[in-house]
């Protein structure tokens, strides 16, 4: 795969190969941004502070702004195929970036390793791996093996340490081939009361429910999950399907039933 790095008013250079690096290094700041919502002061006092996090972590197929320890925007990668991380370290306050002032946009700056080199990125490019909600299926007759998990972006969640901040907060669903070590993502589907503004599948976790996944099993070409809802008064569940022969590129809800006996809902495994 190849990975393409911008910068601003250079030309644009094409990198084929990676070389080893030591684990401090990182890439050059000398780039100085263009526009960005943080002062001109922030930038001139002290250096971005951050914090250990060692956790795995995703890039999804895009554009990631690249930032200095000054958090000037110096460049951009370019990922062309979802990619796994290791994420290093996430800043210790919530920023703003491009002029934005939503505060359902502020996210942590992250450190994250890529192709063993270090990068200081927005959090809402990067995604951590959700390890305690991860399932494993198969496919017996293709002897094909699939991990499923969750991934949750750095960016304001529904809430912070003053309370409720009434911003969006999900997981999106990302499945992992086994053997071919691939990862795809699970387009939305239409009939999703849920997540009608959202391009894919995902776990819903905000101030009014919680969805988590329960099951994964494969009846011949179609991935079924099961989802588990929390609502703030009783409980929910439906199955979200997708198949493998349209590599997730459609997806549908069946079964979605709404009850109040906690029990039911704890027996759903």
């Amino acid at each position: 795969m190849i990975t393409k790095i911008v910068f601003p008013l250079l030309a644009i250079l094409f990198i084929t190969g990676c070389q080893n690096k030591k684990a401090s290094e990182t890439i050059p700041l000398s780039v100085k941004a263009t526009s960005s919502s943080i002062s001109e002061k922030e930038k001139k006092d002290n250096k971005v502070s951050l914090k250990k996090y060692e956790k795995e972590g995703i890039l999804l197929k895009g554009q990631v702004k690249l930032f200095d320890d000054r958090l000037n925007k110096i460049g951009e990668l370019i990922i062309d195929e979802i990619s796994k991380i290791q994420i290093l370290e996430k800043s210790t306050a919530i920023y703003n970036i491009d002029k934005s002032n939503d505060y359902c946009l502020k996210s942590n700056f992250v450190k994250i390793r890529y192709k063993n080199k270090n990068y200081l990125v927005f959090g809402s490019d990067v995604y951590e791996i959700n390890e305690s909600q991860k399932l494993e299926c198969s496919i017996n007759s293709k002897n094909e093996k699939y991990s499923i998990f969750p991934i949750t972006n750095f960016e304001m969640g529904a809430s912070d340490e003053e309370g409720l901040t009434g911003c969006d907060d999900y997981s999106i669903l990302l499945v992992f081939n086994q053997n071919s070590n691939k990862y795809s993502t699970i387009t939305v589907p239409q009939d999703n009361e849920n997540h009608s503004n959202q391009k894919f599948a995902a776990l819903e976790h905000d101030d009014s429910l919680e969805e988590k996944i329960y099951n994964a099993q494969v009846k011949n070409d179609t991935l079924i999950l099961g989802i588990k809802i929390g609502y703030q008064e009783g409980y929910g569940s439906y199955f979200l399907q997708t198949s493998f022969k349209d590599n997730f590129s459609k997806s549908k809800v069946t079964e979605r039933k709404r009850f109040e006996e906690e029990n039911v809902y704890n027996e759903l495994k």
